[in-house]
C-alpha cells in the first residue's frame, strides 16, 4: 500500500472512530408533546374550585398554590398555558394560568383557585358550566428534577425520566403507600409500565408513557374494561 493510500485509510479509521464515540455519547431525545390540537383549544365543561385546604402547597409545576391567585388545574393542557374561562351561567370571563393537575373527579374538567371562582361568580355554588379557550400555549418541556415533594415510589427509571411530559392514565390515588404498591403490581401485570408517584400525601398510580392524548385515551378505555376508572393526564 502506498503512502497516500495509507494516509487515506488512516483518515477513514479516525472518522469512523469519532462517529462511534459520538453515537456512544448521544442522548436519546426526550418526549416532548406537540401543539394543542385545534379541537382542544375551545372546550366546554364543568369547573369546580379548590382553596384553603391546599393553600401554600406545591402545585404540579412547583409553584406554591395561592388560593386567591388567578390559576387553575387541568388534566392535560401544558403547564403554564393561559386560558380564558367563561362562566356559561352568568357570562363572566377571566384569564387563568394552568399551574396544576386535576380535577380527578368524574364529570369535572377544570379546577379553579378560589380567587378565580370568586371572579367568575361561582364560589358560592361550587360548580359552574364553563367554556375553556386557549389564549397562549405554554411550551411545556420535561422537568430536569421532580417537583419538591414528588417522588418515584415504584416503577422503572428515575423521576426525571418518568416525568417526561408524556400522556398517561392515572388509575388511582391512595393515602396508604402499601395499598398503592399492591394496586400498581396488579396494573403492571395487566398493562405494563405501571408506577407510583408520591405527590404531597397522595400516592398516584399511573400506567403508560404515551406520546399522544388520543393514544392515552385508548389505553384508558382498555383499563376501563377491567372495571377500573381512569383519567388521562400528563406525566409531570
Amino acid at each position: 500500500m502506498g503512502s497516500a493510500s495509507r494516509k487515506v485509510a488512516g483518515l477513514l479509521w479516525i472518522l469512523l472512530l469519532l462517529t462511534l464515540l459520538s453515537c456512544g455519547h448521544k442522548r436519546s431525545p426526550q418526549s416532548v408533546p406537540g401543539p394543542i390540537p385545534r379541537s382542544q383549544r375551545v372546550t366546554d365543561g364543568v369547573s369546580s374550585w379548590y382553596g384553603k385546604e391546599f393553600n401554600g402547597r406545591r402545585t404540579a409545576n412547583g409553584e406554591v398554590f395561592d388560593m386567591n391567585g388567578m390559576t387553575a388545574a387541568h388534566r392535560t393542557l401544558p403547564l403554564g398555558t393561559t386560558v380564558k374561562v367563561t362562566n356559561l351561567d352568568n357570562g363572566k370571563s377571566q384569564q387563568l394560568v394552568i399551574n396544576d393537575r386535576g380535577p380527578f373527579i368524574r364529570g369535572r374538567d377544570l379546577d379553579c383557585s378560589y380567587g378565580a371562582a370568586k371572579a367568575l361568580g361561582f364560589a358560592g355554588a361550587g360548580l359552574a358550566r364553563v367554556r375553556i379557550e386557549v389564549v397562549e400555549e405554554a411550551k411545556e418541556r420535561p422537568k430536569s428534577m421532580p417537583t419538591p415533594g414528588e417522588v418515584l415510589v415504584a416503577g422503572q427509571g428515575a423521576p426525571e425520566k418518568v416525568l417526561d411530559a408524556s400522556f398517561t392514565v392515572q388509575v388511582g390515588a391512595f393515602m396508604n403507600e402499601t395499598n398503592a404498591l399492591k394496586f400498581r403490581e396488579k396494573m403492571q401485570q395487566q398493562f405494563g409500565d405501571a408506577y407510583v408517584i408520591r405527590f404531597n400525601e397522595f400516592y398516584r398510580v399511573r400506567v403508560g408513557h404515551i406520546p399522544t392524548e388520543e393514544g392515552a385515551d385508548n389505553l384508558r378505555q382498555q383499563v376501563q374494561t377491567t372495571g377500573v376508572e381512569g383519567f388521562v393526564t400528563r406525566n409531570d
